[in-house]
Parts: structure tokens; sequence; C-alpha cells
């Protein structure tokens, strides 16, 4: 008991000491957040270093102790530190950190750390095979990071997403939310995350057997890690290339990848994954009967083995040689090394490897004809055969055994812990205790110099920021009129479509959503379309697409809704220079366009991503988009689709961008989502226009509530 308690009376003076100087940083933070931040970071990496000294359970619970006093953010990242520690091991004992940096992370209300602590929940969930909770957890994260345009966070719970429907044989969901990291990782230009989703989707690929694709997609991985000189992942992709050249068929190309990765490997002096490739190559050499390669190769994998001390793998090599040697009908050697094998597993109690030696040489003595010897060898095999079942029996019964008499002995340890062993931990404890506060001490004392330099800095720059802030913010409302004035103007669209409403809320002073209509060849042609970003750049992109939809529609002679969308496509990836290579934009623009002719009452759509949707007396039909972009996309195809609708009527249709959809808000904070949208859109049908728009933005406010709005919302509604 003696133990017990000294741990927990000095990690209690510790803790307390360590606290008092929390405190300061505390304080001082409050004044200038950039840069004590980063000085309160620093002293809290030290006092935990000086913990870790004494051991990791004594670090754990005195980081759990000063946890306590921390800033929320601060705690949250510990917290989180602190399920690492468990994650390759006993990963459900580490549970408890992440469960409360859930619980601070929630009562904070932080977007990016709400996003960092569900991505990690996720990651648990995957690892012990509760697949659909991780899903949960993993869409949660991807939502609160979308708030804040984390790319990062976004690819990385993507990625993970994938994984995990991989790990559930669902490659369809794998397939699409890989593709979905890869684009965010494209939009950050993270090349090393694109080289690993690339090399995660040649897998997926490769387990679907269509070896071509994946080997398309491991060269992409490949090229990327060339141009990084990652050695490491080369390595990798080779080993993986050679895997699935190996299920093509292709030993050529199985055995050069290999040698590739093992030379890799040699250079960089990684005795273990040199090891590993020369197995692989030995292994290639002998299915192929390139039977003096692989004994050579085996020979080498031994030495390796040798000076690794692996004895359990050289049981096997040898035993491998002794096979090779058989087939060549060199009995001789055969035996010499089936009998090195034999030794070495009977001195490390390798009984499975026992049993297969014995029926070797029970074989290899009856081809000779020394039919004592076979009877003999073959006897052992029978015998160890059974002994493994029986060694398997006794080895659980010896474990419980052993876990008995070791908390007996644990026991007896801490009852005759003896007072010298607590007074020589106790000077130690004084000693750290001294070193942690001139260590604190100086800490403050640097931090404290440094605040008081650059606070006049900081009250200069705080100024000259207030008047770049009012310029810009000039500049941009008067964009804001430039981008009003083009839009269509409300008498024009009202003598084109005499019942009609367009609910437009753009996000900041300037919108990348814009609606666009006009009148050509006695047909209407209309669109909403939502361009990438928000603010600034998404209002220079809505400029464009308002510019080229007019040249397009003025210079076509046949008005068809897919073709515009197609030129458009065109268009854009000129402007911006767009060829799918590494590194370049990604911009573009979703969109829903319809051609209607008010004569006929026929529509034409044609959408990029955003759908449509006609409600008929009492149904409502959505009229889906294609599944890409207007810009680069990693799948193209060739052409839009165009939709070819007889109205009748009295039906309305609805254009819209996703912003409404996607906004959060209610009781539980989350996105407002299609299928309510749709009951909402059904409930009002029946109403004028101008009530269905008073109606959407009430009902927009009321959903929001206290939240910001995270998107440019736009809805346009027509009554044919």
């Amino acid at each position: 008991m003696g133990n017990s308690r000294f741990y927990f009376y000095m990690g209690h003076h510790y803790v307390f000491v360590s606290l008092f100087f929390l405190r300061i940083i505390v304080y001082c933070t409050c004044i200038n957040s950039k840069y004590m931040k980063k000085l309160a970071t620093t002293i809290i990496l030290t006092l935990i270093s000086i913990i870790h000294v004494f051991s990791q359970e004594i670090y754990l619970d005195s980081v759990l102790s000063a946890v306590h006093e921390k800033h929320d953010t601060i705690k949250i990242d510990t917290l989180v530190k602190c399920y690492r520690f468990y994650e390759r091991g006993n990963i459900q004992a580490g549970k408890i950190f992440l469960d409360k940096s859930l619980s601070i992370a929630n009562n904070l209300g932080n977007a990016k750390w709400m996003g960092k602590v569900l991505l990690k929940m996720g990651n648990f969930y995957s690892i012990t095979g509760e697949y659909e909770i991780a899903i949960t957890y993993f869409t949660d994260a991807i939502d609160y990071f979308n708030t804040i345009n984390n790319y990062q966070g976004i690819g990385s719970a993507y990625n993970n997403l994938g994984a995990t429907y991989e790990k559930m044989g669902r490659y369809n969901d794998a397939m699409d939310n890989l593709i979905k990291a890869l684009n965010t990782y494209e939009l950050n230009a993270d090349s090393l995350s694109i080289a690993k989703t690339y090399l995660n989707l040649g897998l997926l690929y490769a387990s679907q057997e269509d070896y071509e694709k994946s080997l398309e997609l491991y060269n992409k991985s490949l090229k990327i890690r060339e141009k990084l000189n990652d050695s490491a992942g080369i390595a990798l992709v080779y080993n993986n290339m050679a895997i699935v050249n190996y299920a093509l068929g292709d030993y050529e190309n199985v055995q050069s990848y290999f040698e590739k990765a093992y030379h890799i490997y040699l250079k960089t002096g990684n005795l273990r994954r040199q090891l590993m490739a020369l197995s692989n190559l030995g292994e290639i050499y002998n299915i192929i009967g390139q039977r003096d390669k692989a004994l050579k190769t085996y020979f080498e994998v031994l030495e390796l083995e040798k000076k690794l001390g692996q004895k359990g793998e050289m049981v096997k090599t040898y035993f491998m040689i002794a096979d090779l040697y058989n087939t060549r009908e060199n009995t001789e050697k055969a035996q010499f090394y089936a009998y090195q094998s034999l030794d070495l597993a009977l001195e490390i109690g390798a009984l499975a490897d026992l049993v297969d030696i014995y029926g070797f040489l029970s074989s290899l003595f009856k081809e000779q004809g020394n039919y004592h010897k076979a009877l003999n060898y073959h006897e052992l095999f029978h015998t160890y055969s059974d002994s493994i079942f029986n060694a398997e029996k006794s080895r659980q019964i010896k474990e419980l055994e052993t876990q008995y008499e070791t908390r007996k002995k644990e026991q007896i340890i801490k009852n005759l812990e003896n007072e010298n062993i607590i007074n020589d931990l106790r000077i130690k404890r004084q000693q750290y205790f001294l070193f942690s506060f001139i260590a604190g001490f100086l800490s403050i004392a640097i931090f404290l110099i440094i605040l008081f330099r650059q606070n006049s800095k900081i009250r200069a720059a705080n100024t000259e920021l207030a008047y770049q802030k009012k310029q810009i913010t000039d500049s941009i409302e008067y964009a804001s009129r430039i981008q009003r004035a083009i839009l269509p103007p409300s008498e024009y669209i009202s003598g084109l479509l005499p019942e009609h409403f367009i609910l437009y809320k753009p996000r900041d002073i300037v919108s990348g959503d814009f609606y666009w209509i006009t009148h050509k060849e006695e047909k209407i042609v209309l669109a909403v379309v939502d361009c990438t970003g928000h603010g600034v750049p998404g209002a220079f992109m809505s400029m464009l697409g308002f510019a080229f939809l007019n040249e397009i529609v003025n210079k076509e002679k046949d008005i068809q809704a897919n073709l515009i969308l197609n030129q458009l496509r065109r268009y854009v990836k000129d402007s911006l220079h767009q060829t799918g290579k590494e590194n370049e934009a990604k911009d573009g623009m979703d969109i829903a366009l319809c051609v209607i002719d008010p004569l006929n009452l026929t529509i034409q759509f044609s959408g990029a991503y955003n759908p449509l949707y006609i409600v008929r007396k009492n149904n409502l039909e959505t009229i889906k988009a294609d599944r890409m972009p207007i810009g680069i996309h990693i799948v193209e195809k060739e052409s839009f689709t165009n939709h070819l609708i007889q109205a009748d009527k009295g039906d309305t249709i609805y254009l819209f961008t996703d912003g409404y959809i996607d906004q959060f808000g209610g009781k539980k904070s989350q996105k407002f989502k299609m299928a309510p949208f749709q009951e909402l859109l059904f409930t009002i049908k029946d109403m004028p226009m101008d009530e269905q728009k008073r109606m959407l933005e009430k009902h927009f406010e009321d959903w929001k509530g206290s939240n910001p709005q995270i998107d440019d919302v736009l809805i346009m509604g027509i009554k044919l």
C-alpha cells in the first residue's frame, strides 16, 4: 500500500506546481493570443516532458490532473494525445480520453475542434470493427469541417470513410468517398495525401480484380512520390504493383518490381524491409522456375535473418532451401539443410515447423528406400501433429496460472515496499520539483519580455489593419452593386414569366451564386448557378459565368440545354487553363439550366450536380443532374444529358443551389437536408408565388436561428 500512496502524494504536489504556472500562462494568454499560445504550449510541453521522466503511467496521471485547469482547446489536444498513447495497444483503455475530449468540444462549440475529435472517434470505431458507428462520426466530422473550409480535415474524413467502407465490402461507397478525398486534396494541393489516396484507390480496384485500373492509380501515386523523393513510399508502391502483376500472371514485372523495392530498402538501410523484399523475390523466382536464383536469394535471406536474430524465420528458410535442393534431386544437400532446420526448430520449440520438417524427412528417406528412417520420421510427424493440439490447451492453462501468480506477486511487492525506496523516490521528486520551478520561472520571464516588446508593435499594426479593412470593405460593397446590376431586372423576368419568385440571399457582401435568363426564338432560357467558393472568389467566377452564358446563347443557332452546358464547360476549362495536371485551379460551377417552350409547353433540362424539381398535382418529380461540374473533373462524360419534359399548364418547377439544404440549424445544429426541403416545397406548392418565397425565407431564418449562414442561398420557382 505504501507504493500507491507515495505516487498519489508525489503526483498531487507536482501537478499543484504545474498549475501555478499554467494559471499565469492562461492570464497572459488573454492579453495577446497569438504569441502567448505559442509560449504557453512551449511551457506546457516542458512540464509534460518532466513528468514523462518518471514513467509512462505517471505521465498519463499527471496530464489528466493538469488538464482540469487548461484552456479548452489545450485540454482537448492533451486528451487526444493521451488516447494516441493507447491507440496501437490497448485501444479500449484509451476510449475514456476520447469521450472526455468530445464532451469538452461539445461545450466549446468550436467547429475545428469538434471535427478533429469526431474524426478520432471515427478512427476508434473503425479500428474496433464497429463500422456503422464509425461512418456516423466521419460524416459528422465532414459537416463541421465544411463550415470552416478545413480541406485537410475534409480529405482525411473522406479517406477514412473510404477505408471503412472497403473493410465492409461496400466497394462503391468506398470508391465514392476516396474520390471525394482525392478532389479535396487536389483543391488543397496536398501532394503526399493525393499519392496516398491514389494508393488506396489502387488497392480498392485490385480487390475487385480491376487490375488495369489498379496499376494506373499505382503509377499516379508513384509519379508523385518520385517528385517528392519519398523513397519509402516508392518502395511500397513497387511492392503493391508486384502483387497486382502476380495476379495478372506477368511474373517478369513481378520480379522487376520486387527487385526495385529491394534496392530502395538496401539503399536506405532498412534491414527488415530488405528481408521482406528478398523473401518475395525468392518466392517469385521459385514460382517461375528460376531455382538457381531462388536458391541464391534464400541464402541472402538467411544471412539477413541471422543478422537480425530471427530464428523462427531461419527455420522456414532452411526448410525452403532443403525443398529446393530436393526438387533438383540433390538429396544430400536437401537432407543437410533439412537437419539444419530441424536442429533450430528443436532449439526454439517451433512445433508447427517440426511437423512440416518431419513430414519432409519421412518423404525424403522413403524416396531413397531407407524405410526404417522414413517410418521413424513418419511417427514423429504424427506425434508432433497431435502434440500441437495438446500444447495449445496446456498453454491456455499455463497462461491462467501465470496471470494468477503474477497478480499475487505484485500484491506481495506492494505490501513489502520498504521505507528506503520511498525516501529515495521522495528525493528525486524534490529534484524534479526544483527543476520544474526553474524551467517555469525562466519560461515566464522570457514570455513577459516578448510580451512587452510586442505590445507597441501590435497597437500600430491594429490601427493599420482597421484602415485597410475599411478600404477593402468599401471596394467589395461597390463590387456588390456592380454584381447586382448585371442580374436580370425583375420587370424583364416578370414579362417572360408572370408567375415566379426568386429567393436570393448571398452569404457575404458579394456572391458566388447567380441567376440568368434570356429570351430567344420564342424560347425562354434560364439558369441557376453555384460557383466555386464564396465572397470575392465566387463573385469573380459568377461574372465569368454570366458573360459566357450570354455569349453561348447569342451565338448558338440550335438552343439545346446540354449543348449549352458542354460549350460552357469548354469555355471555363480554356479560360482557367484546366488540363487535369496537379496543382492547377479546380474551380468551376454547379448549374441547373432549362429551355422552356411556352407555346408547346415543353422543357429541356440539363444539370451539373443541381437537379430540377417539378410539382404537378399531388406529385413532386426529381429530374437528376449529371454528377460532374462545369470544369475539370476526374470522371468526366463526353456530354451532359439533355432531359426533354412535356409539361402541363399549372405545373411548378424549382431550380436551386445547395445553400438552403446545407444550412446548419435546428435543435441539434445539423444540416437541413434534401428530404425536408422537398416536403417544404410540397407543402407550399398551392400558394401564390410571392407567398411561397415569404414562407421559404421565414422557414430558413427559423431553422438557422443563431447559427451563421454557411453558403449563398438561391431558389427560383416558376409556375407554367
